[in-house]
């Protein structure tokens, strides 16, 4: 949803320059670097992919559909609340109202796929859509168009390790949060303020790591003492499942929900609408 062409990313560009006062890139190396990092906090896709027809040729979904990638494995997947680090809505009022802006004619299907109603696990829902909207969607499509397209395997995972948050917790409900997963993967559970590791922890992430550093080896995640890992397939589409002390293959979370998306983003592509200012 955030991918803009080159001449759209070079007025953004222009405009930022003006904000900061210069005209010129050589003005522009002139500002110290700190001034620099919080004029771009204040300016919105700055960062977000460029068609600029060189690196980024073409939209990547019609890139991997006329398979125009390379052919690797590869290991992809997404946090069970992604949603939950880029906020939630104030209200169900104000939830529902920003899905029928947004999403318009296709609006009705996600809310009944994603109600995001006043219990904890159906508040869960409104962040949910965000998480497939940023995440899920995008890795399940990845998955798919490779399997279509090309011969090499895709392993996705489902990560879900969280504390069990007491019903009157303000987080009851939630799940694991975007970028979650790495402290697990990187042995950094010590780091980051975080509290003591327990030996779960400890235990996850030694299998993780052990996951990852398979496929970094070989192309595979799988070996010897682990759960196994199948392969992504349209006709039985597993994915790994990973938390809660318990690691299995399983059917894609939501896809309903997703497919739903699916057919918001044929529509985007097909009809031109705006791209999205998230």
């Amino acid at each position: 949803m955030n991918m803009q062409p080159l001449s759209a990313a070079e007025e953004a560009g222009v405009a930022w320059t003006q904000s900061l006062g210069v005209s010129s890139v050589a003005e522009l190396r002139r500002i110290p670097a700190e001034k620099l990092l919080a004029a771009s906090q204040r300016q919105r896709g700055l960062a977000w992919p460029i068609t600029d027809g060189w690196i980024i040729p073409d939209d990547q979904y019609k890139l991997y559909q006329a398979g125009r990638y390379n052919d690797v494995p590869v290991l992809i997947g997404y946090n069970s609340d992604e949603g939950a680090t880029f906020g939630a809505p104030r209200s169900q009022d104000a939830y529902v109202e920003s899905v029928r802006q947004r999403y318009g004619p296709f609006s009705e299907k996600l809310l009944a796929a994603y109600p995001g109603e006043e219990t904890p696990a159906a508040k869960k829902t409104a962040r949910d859509l965000t998480r497939d909207t940023m995440f899920g969607w995008h890795t399940w499509t990845w998955a798919r168009l490779q399997t279509r397209t090309r011969k090499s395997k895709v392993f996705m995972y489902y990560f879900d390790e969280h504390p069990d948050y007491a019903a009157d917790s303000p987080r009851a409900g939630y799940g694991t949060p975007h970028s979650e997963e790495l402290p697990y993967v990187f042995r950094q559970l010590r780091e980051h303020n975080r509290p003591d590791p327990t030996p779960k922890d400890e235990a996850m992430s030694d299998l993780i790591r052990t996951y990852w550093t398979n496929f970094a080896k070989t192309g595979d995640p799988n070996g010897a003492n682990l759960p196994k890992w199948p392969a992504f397939s349209e006709s039985k589409p597993p994915m790994l499942h990973i938390g809660s002390g318990n690691i299995q293959a399983a059917p894609v979370v939501n896809e309903n929900g997703l497919k739903v998306l699916d057919e918001y983003f044929a529509w985007r592509r097909a009809s031109g609408a705006p791209r999205s200012s998230r």
